[in-house]
């Protein structure tokens, strides 16, 4: 896989993309690595062709054998589904439908102050309370005093709740904060579904459970804490009130916080702490303050955040690091919107079952691979920097423009369907999971997965472009950038070896053509071919270099070539072309390894298991005497059910 800008060609696992300042287009080819939950959370880059990521029609498809009618798998996929909440709701079309209500009505701040009052009823020592959506019954919730005006907020919502009837009304109340926090430029949150609804106004709790605006450090530790919520999650929360205003006839206040109500920002922290702040009584006859030009105020509460040294530490953060207060804000706003949620067990069979079949019916393999191992293949050891967090979902700069992830927005759109029906995995377990399924499908090794990682939540989290192989360089170069990573020489060779997958494209990359003769099969012929055949030095029809064998049919990048020329390099290459099982066995360890670099997180994850029963430990899967095509019928079948 190689993607190229300004003269530069990346590795990309599979693929070379590769752009100059001649003719070459940047490219986006075929590669290796895998998928997310939001997948695009803007608009992505132009959209490669998707044919040219379907088998070619003069190869023959060794796996059409083994596909599997969609009817097939309905059964055992309903099943795994059967218990998940929200499983059969297309979530990305509510999405949409409230994104544009959003934009119509220019009602995110009422959205999110509807889904706060919700959720910030919960008491974690009596399990009460929380997110039931118990407003939307009179008599009880809604005639609270801090829940006056959202009404208004439940009307907007109320067609939507007849548009989509099997999602609960606290799903739904959440799930618009979410969506109009990000509408209003606000970080990327988390949603799970599984709120169950209260079934009456008998289920509202008490009057008083809210934060009270005219008091201060001590209220706002209590309330908070009885939520099981600390204090970096109480600032960060406070932060919301950069969107929206007060109304005297709703709350007793009036005025916006920010001179921008409507957009998502730290502008509230900043505010805070550089603007002169006086007490007034407004015309309600409440203590409220006003700031020298008399336009945007700030209450009691909001004062305190400056009286308390933790809390005032934490306004200086983020007022002086938007993104540090991005991540803090979406994490604590998770928290609280899922307070009182049991945990719901993801469905891995079906979301396994429902990977397979994309590969099986697009061909996919090699581009979900590529887009798994550009995520991952970003993470700095020692700066613990980068590594996978799906930083390549937002279009408007980042890593998604980088040179390298070129055409990518393939990748995520094909998975975009799989990420709405699975909206509680992360954009970056997707990606990873994606690749190790189809990896497995196209005759690969078994890799160990383990889910926790998290996604970014801003574009600003996205690292600076060159982090990837340059498929131009030699080994010192293989050696510093891996090394990066923490991999070793064994290491560096496995994962060179997913170039068994896909193939170049001149107007994509500046190359053009497979490593191997069946670029839809994961084997070891990429080292095979690399050691027999004959390779000669050419310029391609863009003038950039690369090798063809003899055939004139397959080529082979100087990157791929150097690991001929380094002694420690060759053994392995040596070792895998002579033994299958071995390059299998490696390489399972060192994908495994690159997909959850810096993500500490992980240590005390569940394993998923995602083996298919074909072969032992991420050995090869010639053993057992149905050679690798029967192989892989038993994974699929196993699958399939």
């Amino acid at each position: 896989m190689v993607a190229n800008r300004g003269g530069y060609k990346y590795w990309l696992g599979g693929t070379f993309v590769h752009s100059s300042t001649s003719t070459a287009a940047p490219e986006a080819t075929v590669g290796h690595f895998a998928a997310p939950t939001l997948l695009n959370p803007a608009v992505a880059v132009p959209a490669m062709p998707r044919a040219a990521f379907a088998p070619r029609p003069q190869q023959p498809d060794w796996r059409s054998a083994a596909r599997v009618p969609a009817t097939a798998v309905q059964a055992p996929r309903a099943a795994a589904l059967k218990a998940v909440a929200g499983a059969d709701i297309p979530w990305g079309a509510v999405r949409s439908d409230l994104r544009a209500l959003v934009d119509e009505q220019k009602c995110a701040p009422i959205l999110l102050r509807l889904a706060w009052h919700d959720a910030g009823t919960y008491d974690k020592a009596s399990n009460t309370g929380g997110p039931r959506a118990a407003q939307q019954y009179p008599g009880g919730e809604d005639a609270h005093g801090a829940n006056a005006g959202l009404d208004i907020a439940r009307d907007l919502l109320q067609p939507l709740k007849a548009r989509y009837p099997d999602m609960s009304m606290a799903d739904l109340w959440a799930l618009a904060a979410v969506v109009a926090i990000e509408a209003s430029g606000g970080p990327v949150i988390p949603f799970r579904p599984g709120r169950v609804d209260a079934k009456s106004a008998a289920e509202s709790v008490e009057d008083g459970r809210l934060p009270d605006a005219t008091q201060g450090v001590d209220h706002l530790r209590s309330v908070f804490g009885r939520m099981g919520l600390d204090d970096a999650d109480i600032v960060a929360l406070s932060g919301a009130h950069t969107l929206g205003r007060a109304h005297k006839d709703r709350s007793g206040f009036e005025g916006p916080w920010t001179e921008n109500p409507l957009v998502f920002d730290n502008s509230y922290f900043k505010d805070l702490l550089t603007k002169k702040w006086t007490k007034v009584t407004n015309s309600e006859g409440n203590e409220q303050y006003a700031d020298e030009t008399g336009e945007v105020m700030m209450l009691p509460s909001d004062m305190a955040l400056l009286e308390d040294p933790i809390f005032k530490g934490l306004v200086e953060k983020y007022a002086a690091d938007q993104t540090a207060y991005f991540k803090d804000f979406s994490t604590a706003y998770q928290k609280l919107s899922e307070l009182g949620i049991p945990q719901a067990e993801v469905p891995w069979a079906a979301l396994k079952a429902d990977i397979a079949q994309l590969v099986l019916d697009k061909g996919c393999a090699p581009i979900l691979v590529r887009l798994a191992w550009h995520d991952a293949g970003t993470y700095d050891k020692v700066s613990q920097t980068g590594g996978p967090r799906a930083a390549m979902r937002f279009a408007a700069g980042g890593e998604a423009q980088h040179g390298a992830n070129a055409g990518l927005d393939v990748a995520r759109e094909l998975l975009q369907p799989i990420a709405d029906k699975y909206p509680s995995v992360s954009a970056a377990d997707l990606w990873a999971y994606a690749s190790i399924v189809a990896t497995e499908v196209s005759g690969g090794p078994s890799i160990p997965f383990r889910p926790g990682r998290k996604d970014a939540v801003t574009v600003e989290e996205s690292v600076e472009d060159g982090r990837l192989p340059d498929a131009t360089q030699s080994t010192n170069h293989l050696r510093d950038v891996f090394g990066r990573m923490g991999m070793t020489d064994e290491e560096i060779v496995a994962l060179s070896g997913a170039h068994t997958l896909g193939r170049a494209h001149l107007d994509r990359s500046g190359f053009d053509g497979p490593w191997t003769e069946n670029p839809l099969e994961f084997d070891n012929s990429y080292f095979k071919n690399l050691l027999e055949r004959k390779w000669t030095v050419k310029a391609n029809s863009v003038g950039n270099i690369q090798f063809e064998d003899e055939t004139q049919t397959l080529m082979m990048l100087t990157s791929d070539v150097a690991l001929l020329m380094d002694p420690e390099f060759r053994k392995h290459v040596e070792r895998f072309a002579a033994d299958e099982q071995a390059f299998f066995k490696v390489y399972a360890q060192a994908y495994q390894k690159l997909t959850e670099g810096g993500c500490p997180f992980l240590n005390g994850a569940i394993s998923v298991p995602t083996g298919g029963g074909n072969r032992a430990a991420g050995g090869g899967n010639r053993a057992g005497g149905g050679g690798k095509r029967a192989a892989v019928r038993r994974f699929l079948a196993k699958i399939f059910g």
